[in-house]
């Protein structure tokens, strides 16, 4: 099990963590979160309206690495 982490680069927006086996399993995991809970009349809520771009930044931790965020 790894910790997946999305970031956004900038602010504004909120981040997401996982813990799943892979990459693939974390974003469906985070995507169907944030698709029951940020999408409003088929658009994606401010908070959230970087979700599926490169706007955010994918880290993945192994055990003993630490993740800063600075919510600019």
């Amino acid at each position: 099990m790894k910790l997946f982490a999305y970031q956004p680069r900038g602010h504004g927006q909120y981040s997401f963590f996982t813990i799943a086996e892979t990459q693939e399993e974390a974003f469906k995991t985070i995507d169907a979160h944030i698709q029951r809970n940020f999408v409003r009349e088929g658009q994606l809520d401010y908070f959230v309206e970087g979700w599926g771009t490169d706007y955010y930044q994918l880290t993945v931790s192994e055990r003993g690495h630490v993740i800063i965020n600075d919510n600019e």
